[in-house]
């Protein structure tokens, strides 16, 4: 009879990643917190933000790009800033057909009004309604006051760090580098 072979421990929270992120701090004397750890952190963030506005996309009945056009519409009349179609189309990276598929959706669930330019009445501007931000709200109101709740917890100097170091990374993953070594496929068996 062959011996019993115990089920292999659940992986640490440490060996979680490791194929990612090389933890070379691991071991006796190391900080309490790694670089890879801060890494995994964003991770985490990341998962719970991308569950977030998927909730928030399925709560409104909406796909991702309309949310992401009402956004910039809303961030745009902030700053009182006029945005029409093309900006639009630059601002999500899609063709003007797909802009004028979605300005279309968008006006008919009652999220979007457009007005003539008022210097060139050939443009439009396009604005978020009122029942766009009321739902905004609703939907995603609570979740951005406790985000704020955890920002403001930070002292000036943690916020300045977390600012910093957020830039950087955003810079990082802005121009991905091009592999050192070609990736060989593997081998399957037929």
């Amino acid at each position: 009879m062959p011996p019993a072979v115990e089920p292999a421990a659940e992986p640490s929270r440490r060996d979680l990643g490791a194929y990612w992120y090389r933890d070379s701090a691991a071991g006796a004397g190391a900080p309490p917190v790694t670089a890879v750890d801060v890494l995994r952190a964003v991770r985490r963030f990341r998962a719970a933000d991308v569950a977030m506005r998927i909730r928030a996309r399925s709560d409104m009945d909406m796909n991702d790009s309309d949310m992401v056009a009402l956004r910039h519409l809303i961030a745009a009349e902030e700053r009182s800033e006029p945005i029409g179609p093309k900006d639009l189309s630059v601002l999500l990276g899609i063709t003007s057909a797909a802009t004028a598929k979605l300005l279309s959706r968008l006006e008919a669930s009652g999220r979007l009004r457009r007005e003539p330019h008022p210097s060139d009445r050939r443009a439009q501007v396009l604005h978020a309604t009122g029942r766009a931000h009321d739902e905004i709200r609703r939907v995603l109101g609570a979740a951005h006051e406790r985000m704020l709740a955890a920002a403001q917890k930070l002292t000036a100097p943690e916020q300045l760090a977390v600012v910093r170091f957020l830039d950087e990374l955003s810079g990082a993953m802005d121009e991905p580098d091009e592999p050192d070594e070609p990736v060989e496929p593997v081998a399957t068996a037929e």
